[in-house]
Formats: C-alpha cells, structure tokens, sequence
C-alpha cells in the first residue's frame, strides 16, 4: 500500500489507535489462559497508552488510596490511578501495587475486558468511597518568619496547611461489554444507576469496541445528565481526560498528616 503524502490527521490516528486496543484485547491477551490475567494485561495495555499521551508529571500506578484519618476505610483496590510524581509520591511502593495518599490523586480509572452491569454498580460503590476520602485532603504551603520578636531578621520555615475538598476524576475504560443493545440502553441504565448511588461522579467511560463514550454532566438542574457519543470514542475520552485531570489543583501534601503520629520528637 503507497503510502499518503497527506497526514491522516488526529481523529484518524485515534481511530487507528482504538482498533489495536480491540485487536490486542481480542486475540493476543486472549491467549493467556488464566482470567485474571487477561485482564492485568487490558489493564497494562492501557496504561502503556497513558504513559505515552500523558504529561511526564503525572504518574500511572496500580493499588490503594488512603486518607491521613486511620479510622476511614481504605478504597478498593484500583485499577490505574493517576497521580502527582511532581511535588509528591506513594505512601508506599510494592511490586504488586502502592498506596496512594489521597490528595496526590488525579484520577482513577477502572479496567474491564468485558463491561457488564455488575461491575457498574461496583465502580460506583468504589467511588463513592473514594470521594468520602477526598474530605479529608490535607496540603501544606511554605514560606518564611521571624524566629522570634526580639530578632526579625532571623528567619525560620513557616509551615500553612491548608484542604482542598474536590475528589479525583473517575474514568471507566472497558474493551467490550456484555447486554446493552444500544447507546440509548447504556444511558438508561447508567442513569439509574448513578441516581442510586448518589455519591459517585463519572467523568468518562468508554466501551472501545463499540464506540461508545458518556459522560457525566456536572451539576445538572436536577437528576442525572448524560452525555452520550457513539464517534470518536478513544480521542473524546482523551481529551475529556485531559481537561478533567489538569483543572484539578494540587499541592504538597501534609506529611506530618500521616507520619506526625508515630514520631517520638513530635
């Protein structure tokens, strides 16, 4: 095939782009036998995508986010999370996943090969949480004092913390699903579900093979809105990703919030 002398354009190479999402999740992750597998591959393959559309600041990671407040409940374990690799890192990183403070979050985003209503209702019930963690973000900002009245040029770090109550982005990224005849069913049904939970915001899910992409409005004058395409699944999902992610404010996160307790010389 000659090759074009004209650059195919954007909406072109995304729509090239999800048809090898769909062809690598079809045959070549379905030939790893064990099912948890395969979907440890969707997911590897995903944040492989991430890594390379994503600014360097933002860090692509696996695992648990926790707030500084030890009687909160832990999030479910989640599949990719987006966080701050500028100013701050995990709690903790392990082979198998980290944990995340919760103000160093960006986003999460749920993988599933084959999207069915189950899970749905669980990413729902797992941001939930999720956001019930955000009220408890937690940031410091430095500057500079006087060590003492007597004394004003000598100067010593001053410490100001500060909270930020706005939740991360939530995001589910599915390769296909399993019910659904139509775009109009998806919506439905994800109305429904979202009423009921209530404490949930989805701010983009996609389903790549039949591309499709929804999104939650924020704030509507009441109930649940959606917005709904069935074009340009995979470049609407990024650029929504992009612009949700890079409004969200970050700072430093409040150590002290965490480690203060098990100091002995605090």
């Amino acid at each position: 095939m000659a090759r074009r002398r004209q650059t195919t354009g954007i909406s072109t190479y995304y729509s090239a782009i999800r048809k090898i999402f769909n062809l690598e999740s079809e045959i070549l992750t379905g030939v790893l036998p064990h099912y948890g597998e395969r979907g440890r591959n969707d997911e590897e393959r995903l944040k492989d995508f991430l890594l390379k559309v994503l600014p360097h600041k933002y860090g692509i990671g696996t695992g648990f986010v926790v707030c500084s407040q030890p009687q909160e409940p832990v999030s479910n374990q989640t599949d990719i999370v987006i966080f701050d690799q500028f100013h701050n890192s995990p709690l903790y990183r392990e082979l198998s996943s980290d944990v995340f403070p919760i103000e160093i979050v960006y986003a999460t985003i749920e993988v599933k090969g084959v999207l069915q209503k189950k899970d749905i209702k669980q990413t729902l019930d797992g941001l939930g949480k999720i956001r019930n963690l955000a009220k408890k973000k937690r940031y410091v900002e430095y500057g500079s004092m006087p060590k003492s009245s007597e004394n004003k040029s000598k100067l010593v770090v001053s410490v100001r913390e500060y909270h930020i109550d706005l939740p991360p982005r939530a995001f589910l990224f599915a390769y296909t699903k399993k019910g659904w005849r139509t775009l109009e069913d998806f919506g439905e049904f994800l109305t429904q579900a979202i009423a009921e939970f209530g404490n949930a915001h989805l701010h983009g899910i996609i389903v790549l093979d039949k591309d499709w992409f929804v999104y939650q409005e924020a704030y509507p004058k009441e109930g649940v809105k959606l917005h709904c395409h069935d074009n340009n699944s995979l470049l609407r999902f990024t650029n929504k990703m992009f612009h949700d992610i890079q409004s969200v404010p970050m700072g430093i996160m409040s150590i002290d919030a965490y480690f203060k307790g098990f100091l002995s010389n605090q």
